[in-house]
């Protein structure tokens, strides 16, 4: 009995040192945690801080985010909490039912939780509708995308406590539709047009742990916007197609991206996802316009991944129309540096794209876009 408590002891004293060790010298290999946060930094210490007890908060603070073998211990909290109590240990996402993930904005967006106002809509319509005047007066082609939100996807799988609660006055996906149609404005709707085939596309066209539309879905995306601005512009653009499709054991990037911000110890299961094996024709004979795309994080999967810039000769991709980002340049600018009537001037199509999740940013966006002369 007495071996037994020390060996107990013993173990105890290992697992309170074995932290301590790590955090010194550092004998596992211990995988960082994923997401966007900020490491707390050794504060120096000085009089004022010491005196005022900030430099006692801010170093258990560094001390705790240090400790050896933290990113190991918080991943066994998350993985306790998603089993036990079907929790996220990550801002903004909702563990739905059948482990379909969501983020919450995507659900306050399909509930109209976040609805602009028919006012504010009507108003960004009607001064949608010069710019575009103008621009097609210019020899332009401006044309709106609402992308797929996965909430509207699948709403089967939002979790009840939030499908019981009451929706908000209208949607800013139906109104900007409604509105927009109006005002015989071009767009594009990939949100309805995804719903529509959910039930007969031949691969997935959302993963189960990712917030992003598929690689599938994105080719369809694609070859659809390029029949569209063929026809808009009378141009023949570099042929796109694909011949077959990838089924790996394993998911890529980035559709497992929610998932991985939840950093659990263990995979969650999921149904396979298909790859498309993109192929492009030669540019020969072929037209590669110039173009601005404004857009959220679900233009990343076409310009990231090399499509856009195979398919536009000068390809900007204008993040939250803040960043801008081009094959060209050598690190992102922003673009309150630009001078946006020089760039227009130069661009041949303009694309303006949003999910649902973002489309009160999209009408942001719009405000600004109007203010040209």
């Amino acid at each position: 009995m007495a071996k037994l408590k020390q060996l107990l002891f013993g173990l105890l004293m290992l697992m309170l040192g074995l932290p301590l060790l790590q955090r010194t010298v550092p004998v596992f290999d211990v995988s960082p945690l994923k997401g966007s946060f900020q490491e707390p930094v050794k504060p120096g210490a000085t009089l004022q801080s010491v005196f005022s007890g900030s430099f006692q908060e801010d170093y258990n603070d560094y001390y705790e985010h240090s400790i050896g073998f933290r990113p190991l211990l918080v991943r066994l909290n998350n993985q306790l909490d998603f089993w036990l109590f079907d929790t996220a240990r990550a801002a903004g996402v909702v563990v739905g039912r059948d482990n379909y993930l969501f983020e919450i904005n995507y659900i306050k967006a399909w509930k109209g939780w976040d609805f602009s106002g028919y006012a504010a809509i009507e108003e960004q319509a009607r001064k949608a509708a010069l710019v575009h005047e103008k621009l097609q007066a210019a020899g332009k082609t401006l044309v709106f995308v609402l992308a797929p939100g996965k909430a509207s996807f699948f709403p089967e799988k939002i979790p009840a406590r939030f499908l019981d609660r009451p929706s908000g006055e209208a949607t800013n996906y139906a109104v900007i539709r409604e509105t927009f149609a109006k005002q015989a404005l071009p767009v594009i709707d990939f949100n309805d047009w995804f719903v529509k085939m959910k039930d007969t596309a031949t691969y997935p066209l959302y993963p189960q742990c990712g917030i992003h539309w598929s690689a599938f879905g994105v080719a369809l995306a694609v070859d659809s916007l390029i029949s569209y601005i063929e026809r808009s512009r009378g141009i023949d653009m570099v042929d796109f197609w694909w011949d077959g499709f990838d089924l790996p054991d394993t998911l890529r990037s980035p559709d497992y991206d929610v998932a991985e911000g939840m950093n659990l110890l263990f995979t969650i299961p999921h149904y396979p996802m298909a790859y498309p094996r993109l192929r492009f024709g030669s540019d020969e004979g072929k037209v590669k316009p110039d173009a601005i795309v404004v857009s959220d994080s679900y233009y990343w999967n076409i310009y990231g991944s090399g499509i856009s810039s195979r398919l536009f000769a000068d390809d900007n991709f204008w993040y939250y129309n803040e960043q801008v980002h081009n094959p060209n340049y050598p690190e992102p600018r922003k673009t309150s540096g630009l001078d946006l009537m020089e760039e227009l001037g130069r661009a041949d199509v303009i694309i303006i794209m949003a999910t649902e999740a973002n489309l009160y940013r999209f009408l942001m966006v719009l405000s600004i876009w109007f203010m040209m002369p």
